[in-house]
């Protein structure tokens, strides 16, 4: 199971953050935006979600890299989602014992097994089954739990990517005999930049 998570989180994050041309900034605000909403019991919507916070920020002029956005969600993946959920429930219950509210706990089994059914549907069915769950029996625990890991889980997602891509890029830097500088102004473009090289690209075509 190690394995496999482990497999999963270098085909689906590790790798694309690092064959990335994007800024740093632009990967670390997408790193820090993507574990946020992995880091939440809202499976199903996660990475329209994600997409949302997309659009938004663009109306601010706030750009972050959505593919890098989009593969953190892969950090709840059908095989760590029992435990990450379960955690995020027993933390919202102790939390809420703070300030009196009880609840009687669900066993890790019981979600485990409403996981697998949810799984088992079809998307629509599976999101509806396991909206009832987290309304029904998660519910409060479960969110404000999410929440409570959420915000830093993304603010150490943010700092520790612009760490580990600035550490990646020194090393490529250096089989170039280029400073991180030179290296970043031959290879790095902004998304608008992308966009003017792909424009100048159809017109050389056409011409």
């Amino acid at each position: 199971m190690i394995k496999k998570f482990l497999d999963i989180l270098n085909q689906k994050i590790i790798i694309p953050i690092k064959n990335s041309h994007a800024p740093a900034n632009e990967i670390a605000l997408g790193t820090a935006i993507g574990l946020f909403w992995a880091i939440n019991p809202l499976v199903g919507i996660q990475m329209y979600l994600v997409t949302i916070n997309w659009m938004v920020l663009r109306l601010f002029k706030i750009r972050f890299n959505l593919p890098i956005a989009l593969a953190m969600v892969w950090i709840t993946n059908p095989i760590t989602m029992p435990f990450f959920y379960y955690l995020f429930y027993i933390t919202g219950i102790y939390f809420l014992k703070l300030f009196n509210f009880h609840y009687q706990i669900i066993s890790f089994n019981y979600t485990k097994n409403i996981l697998q059914q949810t799984s088992e549907m079809s998307f629509t069915k599976g999101l509806i089954s396991w909206m009832n769950f987290l309304v029904s029996d998660f519910g409060l625990p479960a969110l404000i739990g999410g929440f409570i890991w959420a915000v830093p889980t993304a603010i150490w997602g943010y700092f520790y990517s612009i760490k580990f891509i600035t550490h990646h890029r020194k090393k490529l830097a250096e089989k170039e005999n280029l400073t991180l500088e030179e290296w970043e102004k031959k290879h790095i473009h902004s998304f608008t930049e992308i966009l003017k090289m792909n424009q100048e690209k159809e017109l050389i075509k056409k011409d």
